[in-house]
């Protein structure tokens, strides 16, 4: 492998640079007033949409509301084991059809 150029320093200084920027970088920071003799103001902020404020409350609200509907669940069991549970069959095939458009939709 041949290196070409007439100052191959000029490669070594760059990396030598490059690692010196690194461990700044990497390297504990120090008070403000010693560096520049002036302190920093100023902070990071975030801030929310009222869109991202709505979406947040949302989920909080869809969090709190169970899985599952245990005085609907109750109801049907019991009907179940009384024998007064009717399935209708057309009403759950509409449905599932209906469901899976939907989800094709989306």
């Amino acid at each position: 492998m041949k290196i070409s150029g007439n100052d191959s320093s000029f490669n070594l200084g760059a990396y030598v640079k490059n690692v010196k920027t690194a461990k700044e970088v990497n390297a504990e920071p120090k008070e403000p007033e010693k560096q520049t003799g002036k302190s920093i103001v100023g902070e990071d902020k975030v801030v929310l949409s009222q869109k991202a404020k709505e979406i947040q409350k949302a989920k909080m609200l869809m969090a709190s509301v169970p899985d599952v509907r245990e005085e609907k669940v109750k109801e049907i069991r019991q009907r179940i084991e009384d024998g007064t549970y009717k399935v209708e069959g057309k009403k759950i095939a509409g449905k599932i059809v209906k469901e899976s458009l939907l989800n094709e939709l989306a």
